[in-house]
């Protein structure tokens, strides 16, 4: 196994990092869901925002995974039903400081210039 070093390739895949070939159904998951959530918070993500989108795309995927065993009518253990839901809520709430964050990475409008444009 190849040893990661601070120069490594690993660092500029993203949400793939080095578990996944980009080339496989999972890791072009994972690569269009990054894409589309940076897209989502402006094209130019904070670094607090590109550790969410990894961590929401690698979450997103997990999820998928499991829509997958639901569709194709395997049934879920009890564990299984478990870690759905907590993924499922790491989704939402990854999604709402994402969100938080896209609010406050933007310049306020000052009062006067709110008012003028309310004004007018």
């Amino acid at each position: 196994m190849k040893r990661v070093g601070p120069h490594s390739r690993t660092f500029d895949r993203g949400a793939i990092g080095s578990l996944f070939d980009g080339r496989s159904r999972e890791g072009r998951f994972l690569r269009a869901f990054e894409r589309q959530m940076i897209e989502h918070v402006g094209g130019t993500p904070t670094v607090a925002q590109r550790v969410l989108v990894g961590r929401l795309a690698r979450v997103a995927l997990r999820l998928e995974l499991f829509d997958e065993k639901i569709a194709a009518g395997e049934p879920l253990t009890d564990h299984d039903g478990r870690v759905y839901n907590a993924l499922h809520n790491s989704l939402r709430l990854m999604l709402r400081e994402l969100e938080t964050k896209k609010k406050t990475g933007r310049r306020q409008q000052s009062l006067t210039g709110a008012f003028a444009d309310a004004v007018s």
